[in-house]
């Protein structure tokens, strides 16, 4: 890929990641259901070719899978960036697929910077959403400021039950006025 992004926070890096980035580690965590069972992913369905092709996938217009890595370079995760350059609206997700590092505050650190990166960009809104049995989440959005913007009832199945999606929102002049 020849444009390589990173961004930087303070513990960690966040790099857009090409093909070569998707390692045996990446592919344990989509077979790991404690990790997997809040998105929107058969975990264990995905192989390393699938995983390249989602990262290949989003390496066009500006669209990214960004490796969410620690200062001495191991990676912990993942955020999508997928951004309409016309409407100028993003759309993250993020994956903590190392479980040590659960409850540790690194979404709120690591999507401040992506914030930083999309209103930078020249987007004024970016979108979210979590699964409504994803508490963690749920928390760290509330925490950071993020407006509930709407439920999509019964979206998915999760443990054979049905679970609400619940959307989030963040305007470019909410986050200026929230940002240290």
């Amino acid at each position: 890929m020849s444009n390589r992004i990173e961004l930087e926070t303070e513990n960690y890096i966040l790099r857009s990641m090409s093909e070569s980035d998707v390692t045996e580690i990446y592919l344990s965590w989509m077979g790991d259901y404690e990790v997997t069972r809040t998105l929107d992913v058969d975990g264990n369905k995905q192989t390393i070719e699938t995983l390249k092709e989602y990262v290949r996938s989003h390496n066009k217009s500006g669209n990214y899978v960004f490796g969410i890595y620690t200062k001495k370079g191991k990676q912990i995760g993942t955020h999508s960036f997928v951004w309409s350059k016309i409407n100028k609206v993003a759309q993250i997700g993020v994956m903590i697929g190392d479980k040590n590092y659960w409850g540790k505050g690194v979404p709120l650190e690591t999507r401040s910077r992506l914030l930083n990166y999309a209103f930078e960009l020249g987007c004024k809104k970016v979108e979210a959403s979590c699964d409504s049995i994803n508490i963690p989440a749920i928390y760290n959005f509330v925490k950071q400021g993020w407006t509930k913007e709407g439920i999509r009832r019964a979206h998915r199945i999760v443990d054979s039950q049905p679970v609400d999606l619940i959307l989030f929102g963040m305007l470019e002049h909410e986050w200026n006025g929230k940002r240290k």
